[in-house]
């Protein structure tokens, strides 16, 4: 059970890769072309103004949010807050593609994104399982504690 303990982290840590790179490469597309990456979607821009609203909305976001996953990645402490962050993300994203799949009728465009979002968030619920319940190092074990003495 102990070797299960020890790559826990690193299990939490590799559940944070795919949303920090799915942030990513959306925040690269609108960034990029903001004005094709919308019509690939049936979103017309038809001003400057609709431009930047695109890479603020579309792009600036999605790399805050990946920026923020990334430095829980790198940070033991912060893997649960990153995961928490994510979940949030998803879930909120789900209400919404939920509520909009039935008002707008787009079922079944939407569908092909609810399924790996939900997996998303449930990989999210197992490494907030994973970081809740591993063991921790007592703080009079670290090692930073014994050079100071």
């Amino acid at each position: 059970m102990k070797i299960l303990w020890r790559f826990a982290p690193w299990l939490s840590r590799s559940l944070l890769i795919p949303p920090a790179l799915i942030f990513t490469l959306i925040a690269g597309r609108y960034l990029t072309q903001p004005a094709q990456a919308a019509a690939e979607v049936g979103i017309a821009v038809t001003s400057p103004l609709g431009m930047t609203i695109l890479r603020v909305g579309f792009g600036a976001f999605p790399l805050g949010c990946s920026i923020f996953v990334l430095a829980c990645l790198v940070s033991e402490r912060r893997i649960s807050t990153g995961l928490g962050f994510v979940a949030t993300i998803i879930a909120v994203l789900m209400i919404v593609r939920s509520y909009s799949m039935v008002v707008d009728r787009t079922v079944k465009e939407s569908m092909a994104l609810i399924y790996p979002e939900a997996l998303l968030m449930v990989l999210c619920f197992i490494g907030l399982f994973i970081e809740f319940r591993r063991p921790r190092r007592r703080i009079e074990d670290s090692p930073r504690t014994n050079m100071i003495e």
